[in-house]
C-alpha cells in the first residue's frame, strides 16, 4: 500500500509561488533581456545554457529550500522515488525512438529518400543536445517538482471542504495548480515579445499542457516518466527530415500524442480485450 503524503506547512505554497513568479521574471526581464548568459551557452557550444543554469538554481533555491526545507517534506512526497528512474528512463528512450521511426518513414514517404534534420547541420550537434539537457535537468524536471509532484498533491490535500466530492475536489486542484504553472509564463513571454492576445493563447495552452502532465503522472505515478515527456514535448530533437506536418509544433504533437496512446489508449484497449475474452 503506498504511503501517505505528508502535507507541507501552511505557508508553503504562497511562498513557493511569491519567490518563483519573482525569480521568474528577474531571469527572464533582466539576464535573458540583458543576454548574461551568451558567453556560457558560446563557450560550451550551447551544452550548458542559461536557461539550464537558471532552472538548476530554483531546485536548489525553490525545491530545496521551500519546499523540501520550509515545507518539511519528503522527496517521495514530490514524486521523486528512486526506483521510477529506470522505468522512467526506459519509456522516455522508447518514446523518442518510436518517434524517429515515425519521423523516418514519414520523410521517405515525402521525399523517396533518408536524410538528416537540417536542423543538427545547421545548429550543431552540440547544440541540439544542450536543448534536449536543458530540459531534461533544468526546465522539465524543475516543472514537474514544482507544479505536478508538488502543487497538484498540496492543492487536492488543502481543499478538504470537498472530501466528499473527489473528482470535483481533484478537478479543482488541477485547474489551480495548472493556471498557475501557465501564469509564471508570463515574464518569459514578455520576454520573447509576444502580444497580449498572444500570450492569453499561449496560457490557455499552457494549462492544457499541464493538465495533461499531471494525468500522466496521475496514470503512471512515476515523475521521471513525465520528465521525460515533458522534455520531448519540448524539444522532440528530431533526427531523420520529415514530413512538413511533423516539423516544429507537429514533432511536439507527435510526442505527446504516443505519450497518451502508451499510457491511456493502449491499456483502456488491452482492457477491453480481456473483458471481452473473458465473457467468451
Amino acid at each position: 500500500m503506498p504511503e501517505p503524503i505528508r502535507r507541507a506547512r501552511r505557508t508553503t505554497i504562497i511562498i513557493f509561488l511569491f519567490a518563483h513568479f519573482t525569480l521568474t521574471a528577474v531571469v527572464n526581464l533582466v539576464f535573458f533581456a540583458g543576454n548574461a548568459f551568451r558567453p556560457l551557452a558560446s563557450a560550451t557550444g550551447g551544452l550548458f545554457t542559461g536557461s539550464l543554469l537558471a532552472n538548476l538554481v530554483f531546485i536548489a533555491a525553490l525545491v530545496l529550500v521551500i519546499i523540501l526545507g520550509v515545507g518539511r517534506l519528503r522527496l517521495y512526497d514530490i514524486g521523486l522515488v528512486r526506483r521510477n528512474i529506470m522505468p522512467g528512463l526506459v519509456y522516455t528512450v522508447g518514446l523518442w525512438l518510436v518517434a524517429q521511426i515515425v519521423h523516418l518513414l514519414a520523410g521517405l514517404v515525402t521525399y523517396g529518400t533518408v536524410s538528416l534534420n537540417a536542423e543538427w547541420l545547421t545548429y550543431g550537434v552540440g547544440f541540439m543536445i544542450g536543448l534536449l539537457l536543458t530540459q531534461i535537468f533544468g526546465n522539465a524536471l524543475f516543472e514537474e517538482i514544482a507544479y505536478r509532484g508538488f502543487l497538484v498533491p498540496q492543492l487536492y490535500l488543502r481543499l478538504e471542504r470537498l472530501r466528499d466530492r473527489p473528482w470535483k475536489r481533484l478537478f479543482a486542484a488541477l485547474l489551480i495548480s495548472q493556471t498557475a504553472f501557465a501564469l509564471s509564463h508570463i515574464p518569459n513571454r514578455i520576454y520573447l515579445g509576444m502580444s497580449a492576445g498572444d500570450i492569453a493563447i499561449d496560457l490557455l495552452m499552457l494549462v492544457g499542457w499541464g493538465i495533461l502532465y499531471a494525468l500522466l503522472y496521475l496514470r503512471t505515478d512515476n515523475l521521471f516518466l513525465v520528465v521525460g515527456v515533458h522534455a520531448l514535448g519540448n524539444t522532440p530533437t528530431t533526427i531523420f527530415a520529415t514530413a512538413p506536418m511533423l516539423t516544429g509544433a507537429g514533432a511536439s504533437m507527435l510526442i505527446y500524442l504516443l505519450a497518451v496512446t502508451a499510457t491511456f489508449l493502449y491499456p483502456m484497449l488491452r482492457a477491453q480485450q480481456v473483458r471481452l475474452a473473458d465473457a467468451v
